[in-house]
């Protein structure tokens, strides 16, 4: 039997009913917590493992950084408080990470694999 993933330091998610996910992130002094439409993340997790995505070493890319971007970007709206939350998974160089950055200004980076393989437990199949 498969374990389900654990999840990552700074972000807590479950299920409200079948069409939202409540996200709660936490860092050293704040806390903030967001309602999307599962359906829409589901979409901007996709939107991050596009093809396209950079498979060059770190050090070809520190070389010339211009010709290849080291990250790449998702929206999506957030149902409550409101505005749009934007995802990005950082790549190269160093670890590999997915960063939220929240309607209010706050950004949250956490390992992407971990995190991904969280949420998805959460995502419409």
């Amino acid at each position: 039997m498969k374990r389900k993933p654990h999840a990552p330091p700074g972000l807590v998610a479950e299920r409200l009913g079948p069409d939202r996910i409540r996200l709660r992130f936490y860092g050293d002094a704040q806390e903030e917590e967001l309602v999307v439409e599962a359906i829409e993340l589901a979409e901007a997790l996709a939107r991050l493992e596009a093809p396209g995505y950079p498979t060059m070493p770190p050090g070809e890319l520190e070389d010339e950084p211009d010709d290849v971007p080291n990250y790449t970007t998702a929206e999506l709206p957030v149902w409550s408080p409101g505005g749009v939350l934007v995802l990005r998974r950082v790549k190269l160089p160093g670890p590999d990470l997915l960063e939220f950055s929240t309607p209010s200004g706050s950004v949250y980076e956490l390992p992407y694999g971990r995190t991904v393989a969280y949420l998805r437990t959460l995502l419409p199949r």
